[in-house]
C-alpha cells in the first residue's frame, strides 16, 4: 500500500474499504457476538416452550398470542410508558436546571460534586437504602415527617395507586448524574461572549436561559431525553430492588415481567416472546428519538 492510497479531499481521508473493513472488524465481531447472535438465539426460543431443561418444544405462535390475549400484558405497557416518560422527562428537567445553576458563582464546584453524588453509589443499593428509608414508622423518610407534624405511618411502597410515582422520583434522584454532565458540558461550550452581550442588553438571568441557553443546547437535550426514554423503559434494578412489581402488580413494568416469567415461573419461551416485543418496542422508540434529535440539531 503506497502513501498515496490515502486522498485527502479537505479534512477527509478516503481510506481503501479493505483497510477500513480490517479495522472495522473487532467491531462488528464484538456486536455480532454480543447483540446479533443472543438476539437471533431469543428469537428462536420465542417461538419454543422451555422450562429451563431438556429441548426446546416447538409450539409457533402459542407464546405471542398467549401474552397478546392476556390483559395483564396490556397493563405492564401501561405502567412502563407511565414510568418511561416520568422518568425520563423529570431526569432531563431536573439535570436541565442544576446544570444551569452551577454556571456560575461561588458555589458552582460544591454544587457540582453535591448533583454528581448519585452517580457513585451502585444502582441497586441506591433502591434498596430508599425501600428501607421510606418503610412506615421506622423509615427514616417517614421518622422527619412525623417531627413536623405530617404523620410516621404512610405506606408509600404499599399503595397500588402511589407506589409507580415513589419508584419514578427514586429513577429521577439515581439518574439525574449523567445528563447533568452531558448537559454541564454544553452549556460551558457557550461563547461568554454572548451571554455579556446580554446582560448589557439588559438580559436577567431568566431571559438569558430561555433565549440563549436553551436553543444553544438543545441537540445535547434531544440526546439525553432519547437515552433516557430508551434506559428507562428497559430499565429493572430500581423497580425490583424496591417492590419486585407489586403491590398488585402496581409497578409490574415490562422488564420485571421478563424477569418474573423467565427465572421465577421458568416460561423461558414466553419470556423470550416478550423479549422480542420489547426490542421492537426500543427500536420505535430509537428511530423516532432519533429523527426528533436530528431534527434539532438542524
Amino acid at each position: 500500500m503506497t502513501p498515496h492510497a490515502f486522498r485527502r479531499r479537505g479534512t477527509t481521508a478516503k481510506v481503501p474499504w479493505p483497510l477500513a473493513l480490517m479495522l472495522s472488524l473487532p467491531a462488528l465481531v464484538g456486536i455480532v457476538v454480543v447483540f446479533l447472535v443472543p438476539f437471533v438465539g431469543t428469537i428462536r426460543l420465542s417461538f419454543t416452550t422451555w422450562f429451563g431443561v431438556g429441548e426446546a418444544q416447538p409450539v409457533g405462535l402459542r407464546n405471542y398470542d398467549a401474552l397478546f390475549s392476556d390483559p395483564t400484558f396490556y397493563s405492564s405497557i401501561r405502567i412502563t410508558v407511565l414510568y418511561t416518560l416520568l422518568s425520563a422527562v423529570g431526569i432531563v428537567v431536573l439535570a436541565t436546571v442544576t446544570a444551569m445553576s452551577v454556571r456560575r458563582g461561588r458555589l458552582a464546584t460544591v454544587l457540582r460534586i453535591v448533583w454528581f453524588l448519585p452517580a457513585i453509589a451502585p444502582g441497586a443499593a441506591v433502591a434498596v437504602f430508599w425501600a428501607f428509608a421510606l418503610q412506615p414508622v421506622s423509615g427514616a423518610v417517614n421518622g422527619l415527617l412525623g417531627k413536623v407534624g405530617l404523620g410516621n405511618t404512610h405506606a408509600w411502597l404499599a399503595s397500588p395507586r402511589h407506589a409507580i410515582y415513589v419508584v419514578v422520583a427514586v429513577t429521577i434522584w439515581a439518574g439525574v448524574a449523567f445528563p447533568f454532565l452531558l448537559v454541564v458540558g454544553a452549556i460551558e461550550r457557550i461563547a461568554p461572549e454572548i451571554y455579556e452581550a446580554a446582560q448589557l442588553d439588559g438580559a436577567g438571568a431568566a431571559r438569558q436561559a430561555y433565549h440563549i441557553t436553551l436553543p444553544l443546547i438543545r441537540p445535547v437535550l434531544a440526546m439525553v431525553t432519547v437515552l433516557e426514554l430508551i434506559w428507562n423503559f428497559n430499565s429493572f434494578t430500581t423497580v425490583w430492588a424496591m417492590t419486585k412489581g407489586g403491590p398488585a402488580e402496581a409497578t409490574n413494568t415490562l422488564p420485571v415481567r421478563l424477569y418474573i416469567d423467565a427465572f421465577q415461573n421458568f416460561e423461558f419461551g414466553e419470556a423470550a416472546a416478550l423479549g422480542v416485543l420489547t426490542s421492537v418496542i426500543l427500536v420505535a422508540i430509537g428511530l423516532v428519538g432519533l429523527r426528533f434529535a436530528n431534527r434539532s440539531a438542524a
